[in-house]
């Protein structure tokens, strides 16, 4: 057991090491991504780490996390995450996100700071204010969750070097594996929040067998991608993150950080 729990710590530090040459395209401003933030917003994140670079080549996308903006439901909220959130987080904990840590589980963190991450808000479209409220209040209950580290050597495995195996053979258990795994990734925590009140993030649309009929059939939720949000029909890109130009500098200088 101490060994199996050494090696398990030890491969997510590895995992989630942050990586050099980070290439930040456009600068966020802050207080405009506060502002234009509400409740249920979902922002993705271009990740820094192994396993974010990992994720993104798999999923064929530029985004390697999904997080719930919350902003003070937590305070609302009440209890023991609500005070240790403030004690931490101060004033920026009227303005969190929340998420799943591969080391840490569901947490909670403030929004700003992402700010020097590439970043993308999607809306939820067409839902209700009692049923966003619904899906925020689901994303709390999760607080805390720590998930079991063995799923993590399933995500370890994609890292090995197995250059004589296609790739498409290295991609697939990612998507058939067990579901814990997949939920080290967050999209499908959120997505399943939104699945609750009946609000799929992918419907697909299919052939009913009977009748050859067209028919929309809901993606299980997890194997909701964070791109799946990017590419839904069900939810609008936001632009409130972005930096006017007078704040954002050299605009043809590219951002990178070591």
């Amino acid at each position: 057991m101490f060994l199996h729990d050494a090696l398990t710590k030890g491969l997510v530090r590895y995992l989630t090491a942050e990586l050099p040459s980070y290439q930040r395209r456009v600068p966020n401003d802050v207080e405009r991504l506060r502002a234009g933030l509400r409740p249920g917003d979902v922002v993705l994140v271009e990740g820094k780490s192994r396993i974010s670079r990992m994720i993104m080549s798999l999923s064929q996308s530029s985004w390697s996390h999904a997080a719930m903006y919350i902003g003070d439901a937590l305070l609302r909220w009440g209890g023991p995450h609500a005070e240790s959130a403030l004690d931490r987080f101060g004033a920026e904990a009227s303005h969190l996100v929340l998420e799943s840590d591969m080391a840490e589980g569901v947490r909670v963190f403030p929004v700003a700071w992402y700010a020097d991450h590439n970043l993308r808000v999607c809306r939820p479209q067409g839902l209700s204010t009692d049923d966003l409220e619904r899906v925020v209040a689901e994303m709390l209950r999760h607080l805390g969750l720590r998930y079991d580290r063995r799923n993590i050597f399933d995500l370890g495995r994609y890292l090995t070097p197995v250059h004589l195996l296609p790739a498409r053979w290295r991609r697939r258990p990612l998507y058939l594996g067990s579901s814990s795994s997949r939920e080290v990734i967050c999209s499908a925590l959120i997505a399943k929040a939104f699945y609750r009140v009946g609000f799929p993030v992918q419907p697909l649309v299919g052939d009913a067998s009977a009748s050859h009929s067209r028919q929309v059939i809901s993606r299980h939720p997890s194997y909701i991608m964070p791109r799946d949000f990017d590419l839904s029909a069900n939810f609008e890109v936001l632009k409130v993150n972005l930096a006017p130009p007078e704040k954002a500098g050299a605009w043809g200088r590219p951002l990178v950080e070591g």
